[in-house]
């Protein structure tokens, strides 16, 4: 956060202009000659106060790239194994998919207001490895503070999502794992219920999810008493309330309501670590509104769960090979 600073070192006009000349009669030896003692001083005192702008000045522009364009990210859990290992540190680009203001105040988790005010010159693709704003669990309505997630975009809007056996296929077509994704051969069977996977009542679990469409501006669900359970934190996020009546109507906003038009885009995100990773599939779609940019680079990497306190461990843990490497 940069805060307005005085330069302390500025002095009124008044004190830099040189004394009036004194005749001869106003000149002893025993007055100090304290103008050629100020003229002497100048050079220190404008050298700090230069100093003191050029810091201002750089911190103000780091912080401005950092707020809109280019900001590094730690990675903390395994989720993304291999493409991301613990202890990776990445540049993020912000500008790509649009520039928004500030999601919480700098230097905190603490959420503020924000909105897009540039639009970018790219949208998220399927394959796209992502930062994004994380939506809280299946049943949290806000995250009361901000936090970064990465994964990879494997659904965009309007497409058709399944999980079956691992396997993923996106619009009916098998995808690929990525290239550095893990997995092990165990396959949950079908009937295996998970209760924490997304959404809730969905007999899905982490290798049998869907089929489900990802959520798109202007779509229509239609709801019902056995799907309302399906969509209701869904509908509530996108700002409304929901609640039955006596007579058991669905109303959305005190309305009676057997359809809802989705408000906003919607992704899918999955982890490339797809048996230890919390995704998509236990919270939800990601909305467009929370995408915070694209993965570009690894800037460094070492094994950041070593303490400081070992300092020759540390060094020796750095992964020379993956420092400025790309992200795919």
């Amino acid at each position: 956060m940069t805060e307005e600073q005085k330069d302390p070192d500025i002095a009124p006009p008044s004190d830099l202009a040189e004394p009036e000349s004194a005749t001869e009669d106003t000149v002893t030896e025993s007055t100090p000659d304290t103008g050629a003692a100020d003229k002497r001083d100048l050079p220190r005192r404008g050298f700090f106060r230069e100093y003191g702008r050029v810091v201002i000045y750089a911190l103000f522009i780091a912080l401005f790239l950092k707020v809109f364009f280019l900001e590094a990210f730690g990675i903390p859990t395994p989720s993304m194994r291999d493409t991301l290992q613990v202890g990776d540190f990445l540049f993020v680009n912000k500008f790509v998919y649009g520039v928004r203001t500030p999601r919480a105040v700098p230097l905190t988790g603490i959420r503020i207001p924000h909105m897009k005010i540039l639009p970018g010159y790219a949208s998220p693709e399927r394959g796209d490895v992502i930062v994004f704003e994380y939506p809280g669990d299946r049943s949290t309505l806000e995250q009361p503070q901000v936090q970064n997630y990465v994964k990879r975009c494997m659904g965009i809007p309007g497409d058709t999502v399944e999980l079956a056996g691992k396997n993923l296929y996106v619009n009916g077509e098998r995808q690929s794992l990525p290239p550095t994704a893990v997995t092990d051969s165990r396959v949950l069977g079908r009937g295996d219920f998970d209760i924490a996977i997304y959404p809730k009542g969905a007999s899905f679990n982490r290798d049998w999810w869907g089929p489900m469409v990802v959520p798109f501006e202007g779509m229509e669900i239609k709801l019902t008493l056995e799907n309302i359970d399906n969509w209701r934190l869904f509908i509530e996020r996108e700002g409304h309330s929901v609640r039955f009546t006596a007579e058991g109507e669905i109303q959305v906003d005190g309305n009676d309501a057997n359809a809802y038009v989705v408000e906003h885009d919607y992704y899918f995100m999955l982890g490339d670590s797809r048996d230890d990773s919390e995704d998509s599939r236990y919270w939800g779609f990601v909305p467009a509104r929370n995408i915070i940019g694209e993965a570009m680079m690894i800037y460094w990497s070492w094994e950041s769960r070593i303490p400081f306190s070992h300092p020759f461990d540390l060094i020796g843990s750095i992964r020379w090979s993956r420092i400025m490497s790309v992200v795919h």
